[in-house]
């Protein structure tokens, strides 16, 4: 394990599972109770409004959308028993299980699914994650209120258990996208009289495998839900959220207690309060982010892609105490609908570090700008959490192998943002997170119309292939388009890919089955204690 974990605590960038032998094996497997460690636990479960780690936890543990995706990333049939595919591919038709239950025992309807992904649109209702909807037919406008009527956004209660959806275009990995929080369904009659209804144990309706049995500052517990359509594949009777018991400092401290089964994920563990047992015995999880540099390719001299090229094949990634080393764009942890693409595309295809060819390369391309050496510049990092450590360790490579001298000014975020929109900088940090489960969620910001792309780099070929991609139903046809628009972003070397990140977890060894999905949320709902 390629990991410095006394630097972590100061580093804050890293966020992996550990295994220590508990003595209570026996018991725990008699009673499956699974109990999970947060530092803070969420105020609501609302799906619409779900926008951090432990409350999307929780979404997905008490809701069940259209359809679920599996440990590899497979999507699966949920509230849906069943959809069928217009030939142009722009119409979805869902049929939904007649038996399906909310925990109030309504039943659960097409009209639930409409009124909760209109309200998500709806701007009062703010949203964060409503973008994921825009591919929906006159979604977007409703949200940004340019569109009054909602009768017109493309989705329609077509009887009580027949959902239809209208995209605007062609979208291969619409149904991936119906696994996000965002598209759960809520009780319409239950919202609609009382706006609180998510706030409190005693209102919040679900028809998720688990139902909310209490709530408080400190401990939220859920009970498996009887009447669950796939009951019988719910093996634990009872989940427990836990805040630190008072007198204990932290969750990671909780673990060690025997207090919680699990710690950590995107919510990074206290590494100064880990035995040396316990760091031991910590592995890695992926999940789908990438850390990266971003050239100013307007800039001369880095305007010339050989120097960009020499930079970063100049960088030692073993060396960096972060993630995984990273050679591409796409993280490891995206498996587009249970096809993994970086096992299908290896990023050491695009290029390695390589110290001869670099300075080959370096040389080359000061030649060709009339220079004998770099000027002067420096790489903009924010002023959160460690990222001086990456900056120099990149630096001291760029100096041991090149003989490069650069420099590192730290900005607050929203000027380092800023800075980059306006292609103010020469080198900047920078980072990207999947929204979605598929590898267009990460290549798509950086098309020519997409507002996240501040790189200040276009190309039509590359949009041609993200375009392409969209239309082809086909996993592994998609991915070879999606392969060809990675390998022009990275042979034109727009980005310095540094690493994937990975997250830390600490877990008894008799908890099977629970993992943290693509986007580091714990996912319980199929585990259990052995």
């Amino acid at each position: 394990m390629k990991r410095l974990l006394s630097w972590l605590l100061a580093a804050s960038l890293l966020v992996g599972i550990t295994v220590i032998p508990g003595n209570t094996a026996a018991a725990a497997a008699a009673k499956q109770v699974l109990r999970i460690g947060y530092e803070v636990l969420p105020g609501s479960v609302d799906p619409a409004k779900s926008s951090d780690d432990a409350a999307s936890t929780l979404v997905k543990g008490l809701f069940e959308g259209l359809v679920r995706q599996d440990r590899s990333g497979k999507v699966i049939p949920g509230m849906a028993k069943s959809w069928k595919v217009s030939a142009d591919g722009r119409t979805y038709t869902f049929n939904l299980r007649s038996s399906a239950k909310w925990s109030n025992q309504d039943s659960v309807k097409a009209s639930d699914f409409e009124y909760a992904w209109k309200r998500a649109l709806a701007p009062e209702t703010g949203s964060t994650y409503a973008f994921n909807m825009y591919d929906i037919a006159n979604a977007e406008a409703y949200n940004t209120g340019k569109l009054k009527d909602a009768s017109k956004v493309g989705v329609k209660a077509l009887d009580s258990y027949t959902l239809q959806v209208t995209l605007k275009e062609k979208t291969a990995y619409f149904l991936q996208m119906l696994a996000e929080d965002i598209f759960a369904p809520v009780n319409a009659a239950v919202v609609k009289a009382d706006k609180n209804w998510a706030l409190s144990s005693k209102t919040m309706v679900t028809n998720g495998p688990f139902t909310v049995k209490s709530w408080s500052s400190n401990t939220i517990t859920l009970a498996k839900n009887p009447k669950y359509y796939a009951a019988v594949e719910i093996r634990l009777s009872e989940v427990q959220l836990l805040r630190p018991k008072a007198g204990t400092e932290n969750t990671t401290v909780a673990y060690q207690k025997n207090q919680i089964d699990w710690v950590g994920g995107k919510e990074a563990l206290v590494y100064s309060d880990l035995t040396e047992a316990s760091r031991k015995q910590i592995a890695e999880m992926p999940y789908s982010s990438t850390y990266y540099y971003q050239f100013n390719v307007h800039e001369a001299p880095f305007d010339n892609v050989k120097i960009r090229k020499a930079l970063a094949m100049a960088v030692d990634r073993e060396a960096l105490i972060f993630g995984t080393p990273a050679y591409g764009f796409i993280p490891p942890a995206i498996t587009g609908n249970g096809l993994n693409y970086r096992r299908q595309v290896a990023d050491t295809s695009y290029f390695k570090e390589n110290v001869a060819q670099a300075k080959k390369l370096l040389q080359e391309g000061l030649k060709e700008e009339g220079l004998s050496e770099l000027p002067e510049f420096s790489i903009i990092v924010n002023e959160e959490g460690g990222h001086d450590l990456v900056a120099f360790s990149v630096i001291s490579d760029w100096n041991k192998n090149l003989g490069i001298e650069a420099g590192l000014e730290f900005q607050p975020w929203q000027q380092l943002l800023s800075n980059r929109y306006s292609q103010n900088y020469t080198i900047a940090r920078a980072g990207w997170g999947a929204d979605y489960n598929d590898p267009s969620a990460m290549l798509g910001i950086f098309t020519s119309e997409s507002p996240d792309n501040d790189s200040g780099w276009s190309s039509p070929q590359y949009d041609s292939y993200v375009a392409q991609a969209k239309a082809v139903s086909d996993p592994a046809k998609r991915n070879a388009l999606y392969a060809k628009a990675e390998k022009l972003l990275i042979d034109d070397m727009v980005i310095l890919p540094l690493y994937y990140y990975v997250a830390d977890v600490l877990h008894k060894p008799e908890v099977k089955n629970v993992y943290l999905d693509y986007d580091g949320n714990i996912i319980f709902s199929r585990g259990y204690i052995q």
